[in-house]
């Protein structure tokens, strides 16, 4: 009997145990369900389009038969686009469109819209869909309205119809937008809201000098509310047509002298941030300012910033003491650069040093002072092969080559046997790194690798000594 007891109460025990472990799991279950909702599809709705007639209805049909079904926010904005498919009769053949906005509450709710003809007579529409939304008013829907109010949609679809025989049509809008070509584009006249007489039905901008697209010739960007008509379907030939409202044109000039405000911008985002960890790694995320997005900056965590136009390299130590590596001359993939220097934020600049890297030419790794003395800068191979790194102790009046002790090296990565590298395989040196008073440099194989040998200098980069590997 006391056996047979024992037995129950082991039995008793581990069904609790697994009892335990199932709710655990369950739990667990919900709770990964939950954190990751944002990005499940919240709720799925069925809408029927009953507004399928885009000459008839424009995309206000659209909007309203969702508003009658699920309610829409009085102003709405894009996460990417809205786009719209339809046949030379005007029927509704595909709806593509994310966008988002305040409901009655303020809260935000987000709608992804799909709809396809062939398929189904209803919309699909999934609210609350993960989606940024930074409420940015270049990406808002109203311009829309405007735009296609004023645009002789049938008459331009008929004329492409006999033209090209195509039977499939579309629209695109995605916000304010940017063009450096008056190719295909036409002008909705501010004042008058309507198409610019001297705009012909195919497109061709008029080129007197009164007109702001002219002024593209000489360069520069111009920047409004546009919306872009296109034949589609298996008959495609590529006609497009962009209705632009309100450009704006900035000459190139200005753009140059934005761009490079976004460099000073942007250098002084990441002065005086130390961006590496005790193997002399960069540490991506220490970069005040750089999350990943900004297509200027050099993407690797580092604290100077690439001009991406003209490859000028920027380095502010702070708000007002910056640097840079200005491109004076450029040939065949390779820059020849001057060192420039400012102490008001960038407002003025003055030439330090005519020839920081001794008549050598190549593609700038880097530039960074770790005081108004101390400063390193680098020069790439065009091709990423190889890199050298120059040294300065006097903000840059003078610089001289790092020169490392590559005899010193007692260990190559594990990756050297398994590509057959040798010592002289490793000639490529990243910019230094500075860490607990000591300048790291790490010597890699070429641009883009990460197994390297690690150099260290304690007396500010006066002499440098080997001091293992990293991976």
């Amino acid at each position: 009997m006391k056996q047979e007891n024992t037995r129950k109460k082991y039995q008793l025990k581990n069904w609790l145990k697994a009892g335990m472990i199932l709710l655990l799991v369950c739990l667990g279950g919900l709770y990964f369900f939950k954190t990751s909702e944002r990005f499940q599809k919240s709720d799925e709705v069925k809408i029927t389009l009953k507004h399928d007639n885009f000459f008839d209805d424009s995309v206000a049909g659209i909007l309203e038969d969702l508003d009658n079904e699920i309610g829409l926010p009085k102003k709405i904005y894009l996460v990417n686009h809205f786009n719209v498919t339809f046949y030379a009769t005007g029927e509704i053949a595909a709806i593509d469109t994310f966008f988002y906005g305040e409901d009655e509450n303020g809260e935000t709710r987000t709608y992804l819209v799909d709809y396809n003809r062939k398929k189904s007579s209803k919309m699909t529409v999934y609210i609350n869909n993960y989606a940024k939304t930074d409420y940015e008013e270049d990406m808002c829907l109203t311009p829309l309205f405007e735009l296609l109010g004023n645009i002789k949609v049938k008459e331009r679809v008929d004329s492409w119809a006999e033209e090209t025989k195509s039977h499939t049509f579309g629209i695109s809008y995605s916000g304010k937008r940017a063009f450096t070509s008056a190719d295909s584009l036409q002008v909705i006249n501010a004042e008058s809201a309507e198409i610019d007489e001297n705009e012909n039905i195919d497109g061709n901008a008029d080129t007197n000098e009164n007109s702001i697209l002219s002024q593209l010739e000489y360069g520069g960007e111009v920047t409004g509310f546009a919306v872009t008509f296109s034949t589609g379907g298996e008959e495609n030939t590529g006609e497009i047509i962009t209705y632009i409202i309100n450009p704006k044109y900035t000459s190139a000039a200005v753009l140059a002298q934005q761009n490079r405000q976004e460099q000073i911008d942007e250098a002084k985002n990441g002065a005086g941030n130390d961006t590496t960890d005790n193997n002399g790694n960069a540490d991506t995320n220490a970069v005040a300012g750089n999350d990943g997005n900004d297509e200027e900056e050099s993407g690797d965590g580092t604290p100077w910033t690439e001009n991406r136009e003209d490859g000028s390299v920027y380095f502010f130590l702070d708000s007002n003491t910056g640097y840079r590596l200005l491109v004076a001359d450029a040939a065949a993939g390779s820059r020849f650069y001057e060192l420039e220097m400012t102490k008001d934020g960038g407002q003025s600049w003055n030439q330090q040093n005519a020839d920081p890297f001794d008549g050598n030419i190549g593609v700038a790794e880097g530039i960074e002072f770790y005081n108004e003395n101390l400063g390193v800068i680098g020069l790439a191979g065009a091709s990423g092969d190889y890199s050298t790194l120059y040294l300065t102790q006097d903000g840059g009046k003078t610089f001289s080559m790092i020169e490392l002790s590559m005899d010193e090296v007692t260990e190559l990565p594990d990756t050297a046997a398994e590509y057959g590298f040798s010592i002289s395989d490793y000639d490529y040196c990243k910019m230094p790194q500075q860490k607990d008073g000591k300048l790291i440099i790490k010597v890699i194989s070429a641009m883009g690798e990460n197994d390297g040998i690690l150099f260290e200098s304690i007396d500010s980069g006066n002499t440098w000594n080997y001091s293992g590997i990293s991976y």
